[in-house]
């Protein structure tokens, strides 16, 4: 650890910026299971229809970080190699915010940006109709999971997908994916 961080300065940007949850390291579906319900008692007492949003978001962030993050440990559990990394949720006044950050091969990183770039740049019948599409084709041999979870994430939240792209060394950059939900009126 480096010596200038503190711990108490860590919990103290966590509560200026109203961090519900947050999680770093391997995520099981054991340990997705027990964060996902932790956060739907939290955010369902407000609202029950915000927070089976919410609670639909987390889960596909960390669905993607279980299934395609670079970074990999050993799950004895699910006797695999699973991934790793960041999930975070948090309040503002008027929304919610959920994010994931990963290790991704750089060599993804421009499909993974054009493809959010495409679900960003669709409206309603779009997203509807690219997620048909998607639900008919094949399945990938070289990328787990039904393709989905990007539209769904924007067709629950109605807001853009935010990614961001930082440099690690030649081979990996950390992929940040953040998903807004407005708050009701």
């Amino acid at each position: 650890m480096d010596k200038d961080f503190k711990v108490y300065n860590f919990y103290k940007q966590m509560q200026v910026n109203s961090v519900i949850l947050s999680f770093k390291g391997a995520v099981s579906q054991d340990l997705l299971s027990r964060l996902a319900g932790s956060l739907k008692k939290k955010s369902i007492k407000d609202d029950p229809n915000i927070g089976r949003r919410v609670f639909g978001i987390f889960i596909e962030l960390s669905q993607n970080v279980h299934l395609h993050s670079a970074e990999k440990s050993y799950s004895l559990a699910e006797d695999r190699p699973i991934g790793v990394g960041f999930l975070l949720v948090s309040e503002a006044d008027d929304c919610y915010w959920v994010s994931s950050s990963n290790l991704i091969k750089k060599e993804k990183v421009t499909h993974v940006n054009q493809r959010c770039a495409h679900i960003n740049g669709l409206d309603e019948e779009g997203l509807k109709a690219f997620y048909k599409e998607q639900r008919r084709a094949p399945q990938r041999t070289d990328s787990p999971g039904a393709n989905i979870g990007l539209i769904e994430m924007v067709r629950k939240s109605g807001n853009p997908l935010d990614v961001q792209f930082f440099d690690v060394d030649s081979e990996n950059s950390i992929i940040t994916l953040t998903v807004k939900l407005d708050k009701p009126r």
